[in-house]
């Protein structure tokens, strides 16, 4: 459900500056093709208006033209050229065809001023005019003799240079608009472009880089905007920091209480369960000689005193590691390895150490040993590996931490589902670090912490 809302709201999500551009670049194109088309629209209706009017002027200059050079007998139209209309016809910007009474034709001339439109333009010009507009009218002599018929025709090539022109007006205009697109869109590229920046920021505080702070842009409304998130980002500093120092706090408390419950346990129950012991080798040694019936007896007592003896030193190793104060992590690790091995023969472990280990605070110290102590103890009780491997480098940039093994009882990572894993989480994150458990393939797990450079400096702060 969340993965859907996420890529509807990417889907929803608006480009300001792509949306600007496109918006604007739209509208002027609008703009272009409606002022274009009105345009030619009006340049249809004037046309049909023109040639209604000029068709009774034509009409008159022509019939002048052929009074001229012909007598009240003669029917023919022989040699009309229209040059009554030579000086009035390109203003007009029509054509005439003159037919003689037999519809023979006489002369066909266009009166144009000269100019040529784009092909294009002619052609949506005479398709929205059609073959239909035109003025016929009939050529007469005197006393009302017919001797010939005219056609007046729009010329398309003036109307279209003419339309032309109009629309070059119109493109300008356009462009004009579209230049001012681009005049708005540099400032606003140019106000938004601390996105990428504040984007880089989001992602580095995402990785954990708290310190991260947001740029200032010049744009008023970011500014406040980057100014209230480095606010919160201070506020989230302060309280992870006040997080993670009572997390330290927990921790040193808590391994104060197990090194005091390992001296009461060591002191008490170490002393009484040592005197029990002696005291069943008393026992034994008078059964010897006297009552043979209580060896038994005190044979038991003796077994079930080292048994109880044996587990106490488990308990005591659990609580309190062996040498880590005295000689330092790499001596503790090997110690609490070489213990498995003891204990798991079939088992081979392998501990790769790396770097300054005993120079790390003790805290961290101590929360990698018991990050080690318990992932051995999950790998041993629950995968029954055949190797289990070990590894730890420190240098400049942090600590890391590796356990793997081979082990075949776990398919699946158990993360948050096991108080062990549970506490491992909680050890890291409080000590600044990064917890992840991994299955291997084809089998096992991996057990990962890594501590970066900032966090061990942190832990050494709180411990000082």
């Amino acid at each position: 459900m969340s993965e859907h809302l996420k890529e509807a709201q990417e889907a929803a999500a608006v480009d300001l500056k792509r949306h600007l551009l496109l918006r604007v670049s739209l509208f002027a194109l609008a703009i272009g093709v409606a002022a274009s088309a009105v345009v030619l629209q009006q340049a249809v209706e004037r046309i049909g208006t023109h040639i209604q009017r000029t068709g009774n002027t034509v009409e008159r200059l022509i019939a002048g033209e052929a009074d001229q050079t012909r007598d009240a007998f003669r029917r023919s139209l022989d040699g009309m050229t229209l040059a009554s209309l030579d000086g009035i016809g390109p203003l007009l910007g029509i054509c005439v065809a003159v037919d003689d009474i037999y519809k023979r034709p006489v002369v066909r001339r266009c009166f144009h001023a000269g100019g040529e439109a784009p092909a294009g333009v002619r052609w949506a010009l005479a398709r929205l005019i059609g073959p239909e507009l035109q003025y016929r009218g009939v050529i007469g002599q005197y006393p009302g003799v017919k001797v010939g018929e005219f056609v007046v025709t729009p010329d398309l090539d003036s109307e279209s240079l003419a339309v032309w022109k109009q629309i070059q007006t119109v493109l300008g205009m356009t462009l004009g608009i579209l230049l001012l697109n681009l005049l708005i869109y540099r400032p606003v590229h140019r106000a938004l472009r601390p996105a990428d920046q504040i984007l880089a920021v989001l992602g580095r505080m995402e990785a954990g880089e708290l310190t991260a702070r947001m740029p200032r842009p010049r744009l008023i409304e970011l500014r406040r905007i980057a100014a209230g998130f480095d606010h919160l980002a201070e506020q989230l500093q302060k309280t992870l920091a006040a997080q993670r120092h009572l997390a330290l706090r927990l921790l040193a408390v808590r391994e104060e209480e197990r090194r005091r419950l390992a001296r009461e346990l060591h002191d008490e129950f170490g002393q009484c369960l040592a005197s029990i012991g002696a005291e069943a080798a008393f026992i034994r040694g008078r059964a010897e000689t006297r009552d043979p019936d209580l060896l038994p007896a005190a044979r038991a007592v003796a077994a079930v005193t080292a048994h109880m003896m044996e587990s106490l030193q488990g308990i005591l190793l659990q609580l309190r590691p062996v040498g880590l104060e005295e000689f330092g992590l790499q001596a503790a690790l090997g110690e609490l390895v070489g213990g498995w091995q003891r204990r798991q023969p079939d088992c081979r472990f392998e501990l790769e150490l790396r770097g300054e280990i005993d120079a790390l605070p003790d805290a961290l110290r101590t929360g990698l040993y018991r990050i080690v102590q318990e992932s051995l103890t999950n790998a041993l009780r629950h995968g029954k590996p055949q190797q289990v491997v070990i590894g730890l480098e420190c240098d400049e940039t942090g600590c890391r931490l590796q356990v793997d093994d081979d082990g075949t009882g776990r398919k699946e990572p158990t993360a948050g589902s096991g108080l062990g894993v549970l506490g491992m989480h909680e050890r890291v994150e409080a000590l600044g670090g990064r917890f992840a458990l991994q299955p291997r393939r084809p089998r096992g797990m991996r057990v990962e912490a890594d501590f970066p450079a900032e966090a061990v400096r942190a832990v050494e702060m709180n411990h000082e």
